[in-house]
């Protein structure tokens, strides 16, 4: 982390997540800086600095977005680049979950999910987010079983080719230049990880294990980590995908138009 976070652990469960995930615990509310705090609505991530007003940051996947951003199917650009519309039901790893939305919207689109994600803080929030929708789950959880806290380089290292048909990356990158203030999410989010600045290191331990395809999540307007083999995208995403020779044969003329 490049910014400090500490949990306010205010029961047992607390403390033993928290150690689990080698976040330090406080038991009082800091009087500045950043805290996870489990309250009736979930494992929040606050800011003591914020206005008095602010509720913090919550991960809730049973919010109606994850069908949303399904609702558009195999013809939805994450779908086409991740290749739904020659093969359904693809294993894929979500190598950087973040904030969970891309893991569970795959799984809503058909594909078998497991997610891996290597910051403590965010693994914190999405266990918690996840045990929460498994209260009332909706029909796409049981096609995400796995979550694990772990790098994905180091862990890519220990898996054999073709265990995941689509390796899927959606890295952090330095905030783009905007007029609009950034969402919450996304500046707290930089302020306490910064860029993944190794996502050129993660794309070539992929490709190795990848038994079909490497799918990067960039801004539209980002330079691609390498010269893609075919794009997909809207004004404001662009998916790039990496075809694994001799194991992913794609003509751009079986895309649904």
């Amino acid at each position: 982390m490049n910014a400090a976070v500490v949990w306010f652990a205010e029961s047992d469960d607390d403390r033993a997540r928290a150690r689990t995930l080698a976040i330090p615990t406080v038991e009082t509310v800091p009087d500045t800086g950043f805290y996870l705090q489990s309250r009736d609505a979930g494992l929040t991530l606050c800011n003591a600095d914020a206005a008095r007003r602010d509720r913090g940051l919550r991960l809730d996947l049973c919010d109606g977005e994850v069908e949303r951003r399904a609702a558009g199917g195999r013809r939805s650009p994450l779908a086409r680049a991740i290749g739904l519309q020659r093969r359904p039901g693809q294993r894929v790893l979500d190598a950087t979950c973040g904030l969970g939305r891309d893991s569970a919207t795959l799984a809503a689109i058909g594909c078998r999910v497991s997610a891996l994600e290597r910051s403590p803080l965010l693994y914190a929030l999405l266990e918690d987010a996840r045990r929460r929708a498994a209260i009332d789950p909706p029909a796409w959880l049981a096609h995400w079983p796995t979550l694990v806290h772990a790098d994905a380089t180091a862990w890519l290292a220990r898996v054999d080719p073709g265990a995941f048909d689509v390796v899927y990356i959606d890295p952090m990158f330095e905030a783009p230049r905007r007029k609009a203030r950034p969402q919450k999410a996304l500046d707290w989010l930089h302020r306490l990880l910064g860029a993944d600045t190794d996502a050129a290191h993660l794309l070539a331990a992929a490709r190795v294990v990848a038994g079909r395809r490497c799918v990067i999540k960039q801004h539209a307007r980002a330079e691609p980590l390498a010269p893609a083999d075919l794009s997909f995208g809207s004004k404001s995403v662009r998916y790039d995908v990496y075809l694994i020779p001799n194991r992913d044969h794609y003509s751009a003329s079986n895309d649904f138009r």
